[in-house]
């Protein structure tokens, strides 16, 4: 079998999303529960992630040359290349969320994660459907997880309002430190609820030949 046809090109996109999302739940997982072995195994995994990258930058390098490729097929292989760079910086994002958790494992946490986790699932809940709509050629439910993104930039408003108040009047160095990076936590869950969304409009590009911007 020839490995460079792009049907595995597109089963090696999925496979690496699928870890990438599993690495993000297990580092939320991590940091909610202080769970420090579970945030060495997503550093430790980091690395499979980045190769992740490097096999299918080589493979659609290799479609191009070989099979010189147009419309659906050529946009598809352009895609999945940008698109494994969104699924490698989210599992960097997954990798800062456990080095959080490793950064605070000798201290009680000043509160309740609540709305990290809510934050947390959604961008989870958005990388998953994403990856599940570029599987299933499914446009519309990529737009669905675009729609979804405004969701999440709420629920971070909703987490800096909280941590900026604890920054602002509390003169406890450690109630700062761990307000600082549940910020930076927080920060990164956006970051990847934009990614998520990057997945979604590429999707529609990939299946409809129409761009779009949410």
């Amino acid at each position: 079998m020839n490995l460079h046809q792009p049907e595995q090109l597109r089963t090696d996109f999925i496979r690496m999303g699928k870890g990438v999302e599993a690495a993000l739940k297990n580092a939320v997982k991590a940091l909610v529960e202080k769970d420090t072995e579970e945030a060495l195994k997503v550093l430790a995994n980091d690395s499979v992630i980045d190769n992740d990258l490097i096999v299918i930058e080589e493979k659609v390098a290799a479609i191009l040359a070989d099979r010189n490729p147009k419309g659906r097929e050529l946009r598809t292989c352009l895609s999945i290349a940008k698109l494994a760079r969104d699924l490698e910086r989210i599992g960097d994002y997954a990798s800062n969320i456990a080095e959080i958790t490793l950064e605070l494992k000798n201290e009680e946490y000043i509160k309740a994660l609540h709305h990290i986790s809510r934050l947390a699932e959604v961008a989870c809940e958005m990388l998953g459907v994403a990856i599940k709509a570029f599987d299933d050629a499914n446009p519309d439910l990529a737009e669905a997880v675009c729609r979804k993104d405004e969701e999440a930039d709420n629920f971070y408003e909703e987490l800096y309002g909280e941590l900026l108040q604890i920054l602002t009047k509390s003169g406890d160095l450690r109630r700062t430190g761990q307000a600082v990076r549940f910020l930076l936590a927080g920060r990164f869950l956006e970051r990847i609820a934009d990614h998520a969304t990057n997945i979604g409009e590429e999707t529609i590009f990939v299946y409809t030949g129409k761009r779009v911007k949410y």
